[in-house]
């Protein structure tokens, strides 16, 4: 008897895996250019270039996940389909795909909790169905797939790294049924972790210029509402508690931000438009 669960039936090792998962500590800046680990042919060096490029210039999350996907595609075969799941903080979802068809199918699995992408990413071991149409492992994501024109598919993991909390996986899609062909899977799993080094390292960017935008916001608010404390005090002779009473009981009363009532004061005595005396500016990238 089968011991495994039903969706690590049919699942294998990646062709390249190794013995344990790749450690990598949290805060690890991948060295893309350095990642040749294994094989290597021009595909991998070109998409890796690509990847580095895009870092560099400290690229949008989403644009970087769609060169991933496309690149992803593009070695697993002609006509092949592609779109990744990504699993950051205890979250998966669809993060970028090639076409439609692929999203489609996809967001099925999402839909229903289970299917190849999740399950690879899971069990970190590749995940191949030569024959969809034969498959009964997940019968919503089957049908969408069948719905789509897609025959066969492959779900390849990336390898774990201690202390990220990011798990990728990509799903391969294609019309025609078969094997899939074991050296482009492989290149595809050693791709897939090297995107993952870098999916990880621009969240973190995008995350700290979201940080850094939200703490500028924030001090540029609070300069204005205390310039609205200062009028509020010398109009009604009063200390700075008394005078952010006023201004909160304004804010309620209107039912407006604070720190707009607070522009509006500023302005009502001034004649122009409030703004913080010390705004921040980005430093030139040049």
């Amino acid at each position: 008897m089968d011991a495994r669960t039903p969706g690590e039936q049919g699942a294998h090792p990646r062709p390249d895996a190794p013995d344990a998962p790749r450690a990598a500590s949290a805060d690890e800046v991948p060295d893309l250019a350095g990642a040749l680990r294994g094989p290597v042919d021009a595909w991998r060096v070109e998409a890796l270039g690509e990847l580095h490029g895009m870092l560099a210039t400290t690229v949008q999350l989403d644009a970087l996940l769609e060169v991933i996907v496309r690149r992803a595609a593009e070695r697993a075969g002609d006509r092949v389909s592609a779109a990744i799941t990504v699993r950051l903080g205890g979250r998966s979802a669809v993060a970028a795909t090639t076409d439609e068809a692929a999203s489609a199918c996809d967001h099925a699995e999402q839909a229903a909790g289970d299917g190849p992408c999740l399950e690879a990413a899971r069990i970190e071991r590749l995940i191949t169905v030569p024959d969809v149409s034969a498959d009964e492992r997940w019968p919503q994501w089957r049908d969408t797939t069948l719905a789509n024109g897609f025959a066969s598919a492959a779900a390849v993991p990336a390898s774990s790294r201690a202390g990220a909390d990011l798990d990728l996986a990509i799903n391969l899609y294609r019309p025609t049924l078969g094997d899939w062909d074991p050296e482009a899977l492989a290149a595809v799993g050693r791709f897939a972790d090297d995107a993952a080094g870098a999916v990880a390292v621009a969240a973190r960017v995008e995350e700290q210029t979201q940080v850094n935008t939200d703490l500028k916001q924030a001090m540029a608010s609070r300069a204005v509402i205390d310039q609205a404390l200062g009028v509020i005090m010398a109009q009604n002779r009063c200390g700075p508690e008394e005078a952010f009473g006023i201004l909160r009981r304004a804010s309620q009363h209107r039912n407006a931000k604070l720190r707009d009532v607070a522009a509006l004061v500023v302005a009502q005595v001034s004649g122009a438009e409030a703004h913080s005396a010390h705004e921040f500016r980005d430093r030139p990238t040049g």
